[in-house]
């Protein structure tokens, strides 16, 4: 299985409350308000992400409502459980159906392509209102990381993927039987936390989510990805990897992105 680095799912998961003791003249107060500062910036962070993913949601075409598009149903619903605000989400779904907010333009999807530190293919999903700055931003990061943006996207394919949670009196061999039956289904996997991912053509991904939630799976996630190709892979030495590591930091900060695909394979 491969998923986008920069990913809303990683930073859902890795999101913690706790931050580490900063001596501020033995002052507890300063050491409070500089915790505090810290886990709202991080807290807006990961806000941002799922409302980035309700966003998109709504702009890859299944609409508003939430009963007709299970890929917004399933954001929604791990927003909720992430303690998003019902405005944040509000104002995702606006923002994906092109109303603007508090005067921002319309938004739209974009993509780039580049080549990053050690001959590492990029491709980088955003939505935005703003395209020159989104571009800008992405070619000043690739620009610093001694790369350049120019055509990657033939190192990938590009699929759909459904995680879930099996009904718990479901044996494998049924789960097999009930998930590779349905139309558009390609492939499936067990993941480490006993959810099972699985994966579709691009276009089936929601008719796929739906009809395993009428089998009484429990939707985690739905989406589309670009995966590396098997033979496009390629690795890193350990100072390269660190250059890559700087590089998608710079790119997580950009608050446009949605999602960051490489080539790389495990670290050397």
């Amino acid at each position: 299985m491969s998923r986008s680095v920069v990913q809303f799912k990683a930073i859902a998961r890795g999101f913690s409350t706790r931050s580490s003791v900063v001596w501020s003249g033995h002052n507890k107060w300063s050491t409070i308000k500089h915790d505090k500062a810290k886990n709202d910036a991080e807290r807006n962070k990961l806000f941002s992400k799922f409302a980035q993913r309700i966003s998109l949601a709504v702009k890859a075409g299944g609409g508003i409502d939430p009963q007709l598009n299970i890929r917004l149903a399933t954001a929604i619903e791990q927003a909720s459980k992430n303690n998003v605000t019902k405005k944040v989400i509000e104002n995702a779904i606006k923002k994906g159906s092109g109303q603007s907010t508090k005067g921002q333009g319309t938004t739209e999807t974009c993509m780039y392509e580049g080549m990053g530190p050690g001959g590492v293919a990029f491709v980088v999903e955003a939505l935005t209102d703003n395209k020159n700055r989104t571009v800008g931003l992405v070619r000043s990061a690739f620009t610093k990381a001694q790369g350049s943006m120019t055509p990657t996207l033939y190192f990938f394919d590009r699929r759909g993927y459904v995680v879930v949670r099996p009904p718990e009196e479901l044996g494998e061999d049924q789960l097999f039987d009930q998930v590779l039956e349905l139309e558009g289904v390609e492939d499936l996997e067990t993941l480490p936390d006993g959810s099972v991912e699985v994966v579709t053509d691009p276009q089936s991904a929601n008719s796929v989510a739906a009809a395993l939630k009428d089998k009484q799976y429990t939707l985690v996630e739905v989406g589309v990805e670009h995966v590396p190709k098997d033979d496009m892979c390629v690795t890193a030495d350990p100072e390269t990897q660190q250059r890559i590591d700087k590089f998608l930091a710079v790119l997580g900060e950009i608050e446009d992105i949605t999602d960051v695909y490489h080539n790389l394979s495990e670290p050397l």
